[in-house]
């Protein structure tokens, strides 16, 4: 197949990149190219580090550069001749599909996150409807990484046969219970010196991710675990105050060292208020680490409540700080760890994505 992604992200193959959906653009292009697929990209970039990358530098996000994007896509596809184009981000939904038009090839949206995201104010309920809006122009498929956001833009009266499940994907190499990576002597000597359960929290420290919601439950469960927190964000001080002693940050960690994170925990916690599929609950059940989450989006898909991990409501801090007093006080995380550990490495490697990618994007083609 010849396949051109398009996406607003810049693309790095070569050296780390930390945000999950670079990543997964980075894999999935690689691995179909190392199955003998001829992809091609088009990202926003100034520094690309491929042949086979097509990359702008837009003077600004919007306008200038969804409409440079449109010409971009237009003259690569007429020079290699694509069978489909997939449009991995929101501002390159409708480049890409008008593209399609111009070239006569079918146009996918992939869709890694809920179309009803927390609103804070006019301009974030202004995005979440101009999101919902470009999804609703005729794709003529939608890859979706999970059955909750299939659901909502089902509910969107986009018919079921445009939808394809492709899930998320983990390296399940990388990501294991005894990772050949280490922290750094001054954070290891730190973590050795916690007595009692640890959590991880890994991610964006904004509120939407339940941060707050974590702070209130630390403080009311009586296992009195300390919370590892791998990440940073516009409420980073806030949440540092409000967990006090019982919090250890450290800062954005590199991809590189993130198993090491995931060996140091006991448990993963992650209270968000809306999700799609996220990488982190797949990274930490690679490692072997069970997960206390909150039952939104896609992840009961993967935190299966009592089999690999504890689920309760989104925004109760009083059945967060039960759930996470089950696991450490009633449960074998390790146990559960083991569970989570086989269910991604049977279904969520980057293998069997590439393997949905080829034969979904196939099916689409014919």
């Amino acid at each position: 197949m010849r396949i051109l992604f398009v996406t607003e992200e810049p693309i790095r193959f070569s050296g780390t990149m930390v945000r999950g959906g670079q990543i997964h653009v980075r894999n999935v292009v690689s691995g179909l190219r190392e199955r003998g697929h001829e992809v091609s990209l088009v990202d926003w970039n100034a520094e690309p580090d491929r042949p086979f990358q097509y990359s702008l530098t837009p003077r600004c996000r919007f306008v200038d550069g969804p409409s440079r994007t449109l010409r971009r896509v237009i003259d690569v596809g007429n020079s290699i001749d694509p069978d489909v184009i997939v449009s991995k981000t929101r501002k390159v939904y409708l480049p890409g599909l008008l593209a399609t038009r111009v070239l006569g090839v079918p146009h996918v949206a992939h869709v890694g996150s809920s179309l009803n995201p927390p609103t804070n104010g006019f301009v974030d309920r202004l995005d979440a409807r101009s999101f919902a809006t470009r999804l609703r122009a005729p794709h003529d498929a939608y890859f979706v990484v999970c059955d909750a956001i299939g659901d909502e833009i089902r509910r969107r009266g986009v018919d079921s046969e445009r939808l394809y499940d492709v899930r998320n994907a983990v390296d399940t190499t990388r990501f294991v219970p005894d990772p050949d990576v280490d922290l750094p002597e001054t954070i290891h000597e730190r973590i050795e010196a916690v007595n009692g359960p640890i959590l991880g929290f890994v991610g964006g420290l904004v509120d939407y991710k339940g941060v707050f919601d974590l702070a209130d439950a630390i403080e009311r469960a009586d296992s009195e675990p300390t919370v590892i927190v791998a990440g940073d964000g516009p409420a980073c001080d806030r949440f540092e105050r409000a967990l006090g002693e019982q919090g250890i940050f450290l800062g954005s960690v590199d991809y590189e060292s993130m198993p090491a994170v995931y060996s140091a925990i006991d448990a993963l916690v992650l209270p968000s208020h809306t999700e799609g599929l996220p990488r982190v609950v797949l990274e930490a059940g690679a490692a072997g680490r069970p997960v206390v989450a909150t039952a939104v989006g896609g992840v009961p898909t993967v935190v299966q409540d009592g089999n690999t991990g504890l689920l309760c409501p989104p925004r109760e801090p009083a059945a967060l700080a039960s759930s996470i007093d089950e696991l450490f006080l009633e449960r074998s995380p390790a146990e559960l760890g083991r569970r989570a550990r086989e269910l991604i490495v049977d279904e969520y490697t980057w293998e069997a994505q590439y393997d949905r990618y080829e034969s979904f994007l196939e099916d689409v083609i014919a």
